[in-house]
């Protein structure tokens, strides 16, 4: 494909077995070369330091010799001159073939220009070579090589089978601080060679020792705590394995409440529905009867004419029947449920609008936005029940105002809001105020048992806004 890096099978596998090692032996293989290059530095660093060290020592020693046996010789040199025939011949036997040339394989006496004026190598006398290091002891520095041996004018003694130390240094003239000449001495180093062996094998041998042991002790712990780990993680698997089957059937649970709760509520509305139903079959239609009884025609069949101190009587009785077959019709319109089983949201909300109409006259704007198509039963009646309880609260006590209902889906949630304009009546429905709190208390109760909540607020000027919030269950 297009894009895709197809890697070597012998880099997987490399990476693959990376991988299933373990966090002690990839901190082993890690630490094992990390510490190893930093103890080879270390050890390569604190060799040199020896050297350095003895080299500083022969340095200083060389200077002493050269003090001592070679500035006696060069003092009546003037800059820039040779050495008499009677100085070469005082240093030869001083040095060759005498004890001290075992020790000092080879001098060489320079001027500052890098000219040899003497040599126990005669065939360097009046050769001049460019050196840097005769520059730098000519100004008055001890310097001390060791198998250093490269420039052309050592190629004499780098022919010889050992091991030697270089010194160059400055030769005075007696009791001032005039350079007059640079002498240099290769000594015979085969015992500093042998003893710089011993002590880089010594250091190696303690740098691998401290290394194994740091790397030891390293590893245990990190072999603890990845034990530790591994436990860790088991034990954290098998939480999170519990947790997943408590969560499973938390969610049934949850599941067997909802259906449950959905069972209430649609049960609640055929309670209802009943209760409304045998309000009408029952006490309205006593109370219409009674209303029949004591109409005047009726009257007028049982008595030829009614007593007048009785007519204020018969119509004060007929009045408050009339008005309890009103109150009894309301609630009982409030308790029955229309048929709105196989209406749309839309259409069921729509027709709790016009039922309203067509019950008090009254007119509603209506706006509806986005909908779902289909929703469960209980929010249906939930949303039909909304909309009733605040309309007829809107009619009770703010007769005269416009009123309006709007709702909307957003997402999961189903917004309903009604409202009232606050143009006030002057005289509020009878009963209103206690019938209002307790509809606003079955709205919230019957919002809440969907795990919706409902808002009311009310303003002298801007009317009243009832706003419920529904959680839309789209499984039908």
């Amino acid at each position: 494909m297009d894009g895709d890096i197809i890697r070597p099978r012998s880099e997987v596998r490399r990476q693959w077995r990376w991988s299933a090692l373990s966090f002690s032996s990839q901190f082993l293989i890690a630490a094992a070369l990390v510490l190893f290059v930093a103890m080879a530095v270390l050890g390569t660093w604190i060799t040199e330091q020896i050297k350095q060290s003895v080299l500083e020592t022969s340095g200083a020693q060389g200077g002493q010799f050269m003090a001592g046996f070679l500035e006696p010789h060069v003092q009546e040199l003037q800059v820039g001159g040779e050495l008499s025939e009677e100085a070469h011949r005082t240093l030869d036997a001083r040095f060759i073939g005498t004890p001290v040339g075992d020790s000092v394989v080879s001098i060489k006496i320079w001027r500052a220009d890098g000219t040899v004026i003497y040599s126990t190598n005669k065939d360097l006398i009046g050769q001049q070579f460019v050196s840097t290091d005769v520059t730098r002891a000519a100004s008055g520095e001890i310097i001390a090589e060791y198998e250093d041996l490269v420039s052309q004018e050592s190629a004499h003694e780098q022919s010889l089978d050992v091991a030697l130390i270089e010194v160059y240094g400055p030769l005075y003239r007696q009791g001032t601080d005039e350079v007059l000449a640079v002498g240099e001495i290769y000594e015979n180093a085969d015992a500093l060679a042998a003893e710089l062996y011993v002590s880089r094998l010594r250091t190696w041998i303690v740098v691998c020792l401290t290394t194994m042991l740091m790397l030891a002790v390293l590893y245990f712990i990190v072999r603890r705590g990845d034990m530790t780990i591994v436990a860790q993680r088991s034990e954290l698997r098998q939480h999170v394995q519990e947790a997943r089957q408590l969560a499973h059937q938390n969610e049934e649970l949850r599941l067997v409440a909802e259906k449950a709760r959905l069972d209430a509520s649609e049960a609640n509305e055929q309670l209802l529905d009943r209760i409304g139903s045998d309000l009408h079959d029952g006490p309205i239609q006593l109370l219409t009867l009674l209303t029949l009884k004591l109409s005047n025609r009726n009257i007028a069949k049982h008595f030829r004419e009614v007593p007048e101190e009785l007519t204020p009587l018969v119509g004060s009785l007929r009045n408050i029947a009339g008005e309890a077959i009103t109150e009894l019709r309301n609630l009982s319109t409030g308790l029955s449920l229309p048929e709105i089983g196989d209406l749309t949201l839309r259409d069921a909300m729509r027709s709790a609008v016009s039922h309203h109409e067509d019950i008090t006259g009254d007119r509603v704007t209506v706006t509806f936005g986005e909908l779902p198509p289909h929703i469960s039963e209980a929010t249906k009646i939930c949303a039909y029940r909304v909309i009733q309880e605040g309309l007829n609260n809107a009619y009770k006590h703010a007769k005269e105002s416009a009123k309006s209902v709007v709702a909307f889906a957003d997402k999961d949630v189903l917004t309903i809001e009604v409202r009232d304009s606050g143009a006030k009546s002057s005289t509020p429905v009878a009963g209103g105020v206690g019938r209002q709190k307790l509809g606003l208390t079955a709205m919230r109760n019957r919002v809440g048992a969907l795990k919706g909540n409902v808002s009311v607020t009310t303003d002298a000027v801007k009317g009243t806004i009832v706003v419920a919030v529904l959680p839309m269950d789209a499984t039908q």
